[in-house]
């Protein structure tokens, strides 16, 4: 007699009845599973990974003999990308995606709908773990794992030791003090600690390891510190400090803010050189721990049976095409990497394009787990196993409001629709993307039906103005250091009259140069380069403390002391100040902040203020009205997401 007989003639309350079928449910599955040994999955994750920082991938100046040894003993996705970000904190979308399996347009941030991976993995009978960077709210991961060791809830940490982390005790996410551990060190060992753990031979695990390095700020620890040597450091074929020409004016490394507003036209070889020593002295480290998470697999007897995902959240230019950051459609930037071994993973490579959010339905296939109807991704297990070659013809990837690109197994469209400009390029013969052959007559029809393509996808993934305008507004909730969202104004906020201060601001802006009308698009430029400047003091960053400090000098402002403000701040113990400076300080962070850590370098300010100069100018003659830059003032205030107990009137 199966479940639905009995449930038809036993007379049950609609509650009992619930808690009966979800018993047989179990009892289901547990007798599925019986007799069928599943395997383990091991998923690393890494942070802000150039696709090309590895050596087995053909670079010769960086040493990764651990993620070289994946790589030559498994199956790697040679077109592998991140579909994009609709916010600087490309972090954010990249785990959104991967968790969700779902797409761009449709991934929540903060994962708080559809089932999540892990968790199909927990109703197949899985011991889940988690230990590293979870950008995506507390709650959505309390639902995913069992366990946690180490978990940073956060995007960007200010640096990589007195990392804020925390531990799962019953089921409760607890912050503790993790001393002055290197984060790689600290997850890698929490991972190792649960691998050795004799619990974990008992039943199948899901062990979830996202590094945060490479992920600035860039400082290698000890040895790794120097161990490359920059002038044996070959930069990047497109990088502005061989190729300037290749940068936008006013992007990250070419135009860059300094004291004073001085400015040079790009960064030196030598300076490029160093930087890459740096990163790649990061990676090396990172990758040495990768090294001891995959030898304690080895000891424990398990790596035969467990399926090793690496996989890199986006990539990182790093003065390639002239950018520093993570939210441009360049290969450098949205090409990532996805190489899978272990067990019954065949040797191999394959050209397909996929996504990063293609891994849910491939880990849920090899590991005879049904896939939800809610995710998008295709299962990559058929090209894996050699029954095919490819799931999809074109790839399709998106940046904030003002890039979009369609590829196919050659040719890439990148499209700049605010600007009215495409570019194309041939890949299989430029790779670095150095030429744009859109003008070329042969190319024509190409172009046409890129583009054609091009809008099919948008149509597809639900790319609209609305949505891309409502994802941009929102950062999905950024969490606190210890989880939640950051206090906001309190009660005591002032209520504050968006049009009164964007008029005062204006004001100050025209007041700070020679004219009073109008600015030119430099000029105003070069008032937030100067403003910038005054608030780097002699720090590498603007803090956010600073930022404050500065919107109340330009707007002769008066901050109060904390203890007529009802004390400090939770969390960090930072005072709470209240005042349109506030407001306005936040706006600049949430219209500026390229990594999310609330700090923000001369790199950083010099690729916003690119782009405001382009807002500002509307009309695109070159200057900038009272009116233009109110109304560009007004909108930068609508675009910062409300804080909690304060906003604007």
């Amino acid at each position: 007699m199966n479940m639905l007989t009995v449930l038809k003639l036993v007379p049950l309350t609609p509650n009992l009845k619930s808690k009966l079928a979800a018993c047989f449910t179990a009892i289901f599955v547990c007798s599925a599973m019986a007799g069928v040994e599943r395997p383990n999955i091991l998923l690393i994750y890494t942070d802000d990974q150039r696709p090309d920082a590895f050596g087995a991938l053909g670079n010769p100046d960086i040493q990764t003999p651990n993620m070289d040894r994946m790589i030559r003993e498994g199956f790697v996705f040679n077109r592998a990308y991140i579909q994009g970000s609709m916010t600087p904190a490309t972090c954010l979308p990249s785990r959104a995606m991967l968790m969700s399996g779902k797409s761009l347009f449709r991934a929540p941030l903060q994962l708080e709908s559809g089932v999540l991976m892990p968790q199909v993995y927990q109703g197949a009978g899985y011991r889940t773990f988690a230990t590293g960077k979870w950008h995506n709210g507390i709650d959505a991961f309390q639902r995913c794992f069992q366990e946690a060791e180490a978990v940073f809830f956060g995007g960007a940490a200010r640096s990589h030791v007195q990392v804020p982390v925390q531990r799962m005790v019953d089921g409760l996410m607890v912050p503790y003090d993790a001393g002055d551990t290197f984060s790689t060190v600290l997850f890698a060992d929490a991972a190792i600690t649960f691998l050795q753990r004799p619990s974990t031979l008992k039943q199948p695990f899901f062990c979830y390891i996202p590094f945060t390095a490479p992920h600035s700020p860039v400082t290698p620890p000890g040895k790794w510190a120097t161990m490359y040597e920059p002038s044996g450091i070959t930069l990047p074929l497109n990088h502005a400090a061989l190729r300037p020409e290749l940068a936008e004016s006013g992007t990250d490394v070419i135009a860059r803010g300094g004291r004073g507003g001085r400015r040079r036209e790009h960064s030196s070889i030598p300076e490029a050189k160093r930087a890459y020593a740096r990163y790649y002295g990061l990676v090396t480290h990172l990758d040495h721990h990768i090294g001891r998470v995959l030898d304690a697999l080895e000891q424990s007897g398990l790596a035969e049976k467990t399926i090793v995902l690496l996989a890199t959240d986006h990539g990182m230019a790093m003065g390639s095409h002239g950018k520093n950051g993570k939210h441009n459609a360049y290969e450098h930037t949205s090409r990532v990497q996805i190489i899978v071994s272990g067990a019954g993973i065949p040797k191999g490579t394959s050209d397909a394009l996929v996504y990063l959010h293609d891994i849910y339905p491939t880990l849920c296939r090899l590991s005879g787990l049904e896939v939800p109807d809610s995710v998008e991704g295709s299962s990559l297990e058929g090209i894996i196993h050699g029954q095919e070659d490819k799931v999809r013809d074109y790839l399709f990837t998106a940046y904030m409001d003002d890039q979009r690109t369609l590829r196919d197994e050659r040719w890439k469209l990148f499209d700049r629709p605010r600007e009215k400009r495409v570019a194309l390029y041939d890949l299989a013969n430029d790779p670095h993307e150095l030429n744009d052959v859109s003008e070329r007559n042969e190319n024509k029809a190409r172009l046409r039906h890129l583009q054609s393509e091009l809008i099919k996808a948008q149509a597809h993934y639900g790319d609209t103005p609305e949505r891309t305008a409502l994802l941009m507004r929102s950062r999905g909730g950024r969490p606190s250091v210890a989880g939640r969202r950051r206090p906001g104004n309190g009660s005591g906020s002032a209520m504050v009259n968006r049009s009164d201060l964007a008029r005062r601001l204006t004001e100050k802006i025209l007041s700070s140069t020679s004219t009073d009308a109008s600015l030119t698009v430099s000029q105003f430029q070069e008032v937030w380069v100067q403003l910038h400047a005054g608030w780097l003091g002699n720090a590498p960053s603007a803090r956010r403390q600073g930022l404050v400090q500065g919107f109340a000098q330009l707007m002769g402002e008066e901050i109060h002391p904390p203890s007529n403000l009802g004390g400090r701040r939770r969390g960090r113990g930072r005072e709470r100040i209240m005042g349109a400076h506030v407001l306005m300080a936040r706006a600049f962070i949430h219209a500026s902040d390229a990594d999310g850590d609330r700090d923000i370098t001369g790199a950083e300010l010099s690729a916003a203020v690119t782009q405001w100069s382009t807002d500002v100018d509307s009309n695109g003659n070159g200057t900038c009205t009272h009116a233009e830059v109110k109304a560009w003032v007004v909108s930068l205030l609508e675009a910062t997401p409300a804080s909690r107990g304060g906003r604007f009137r």
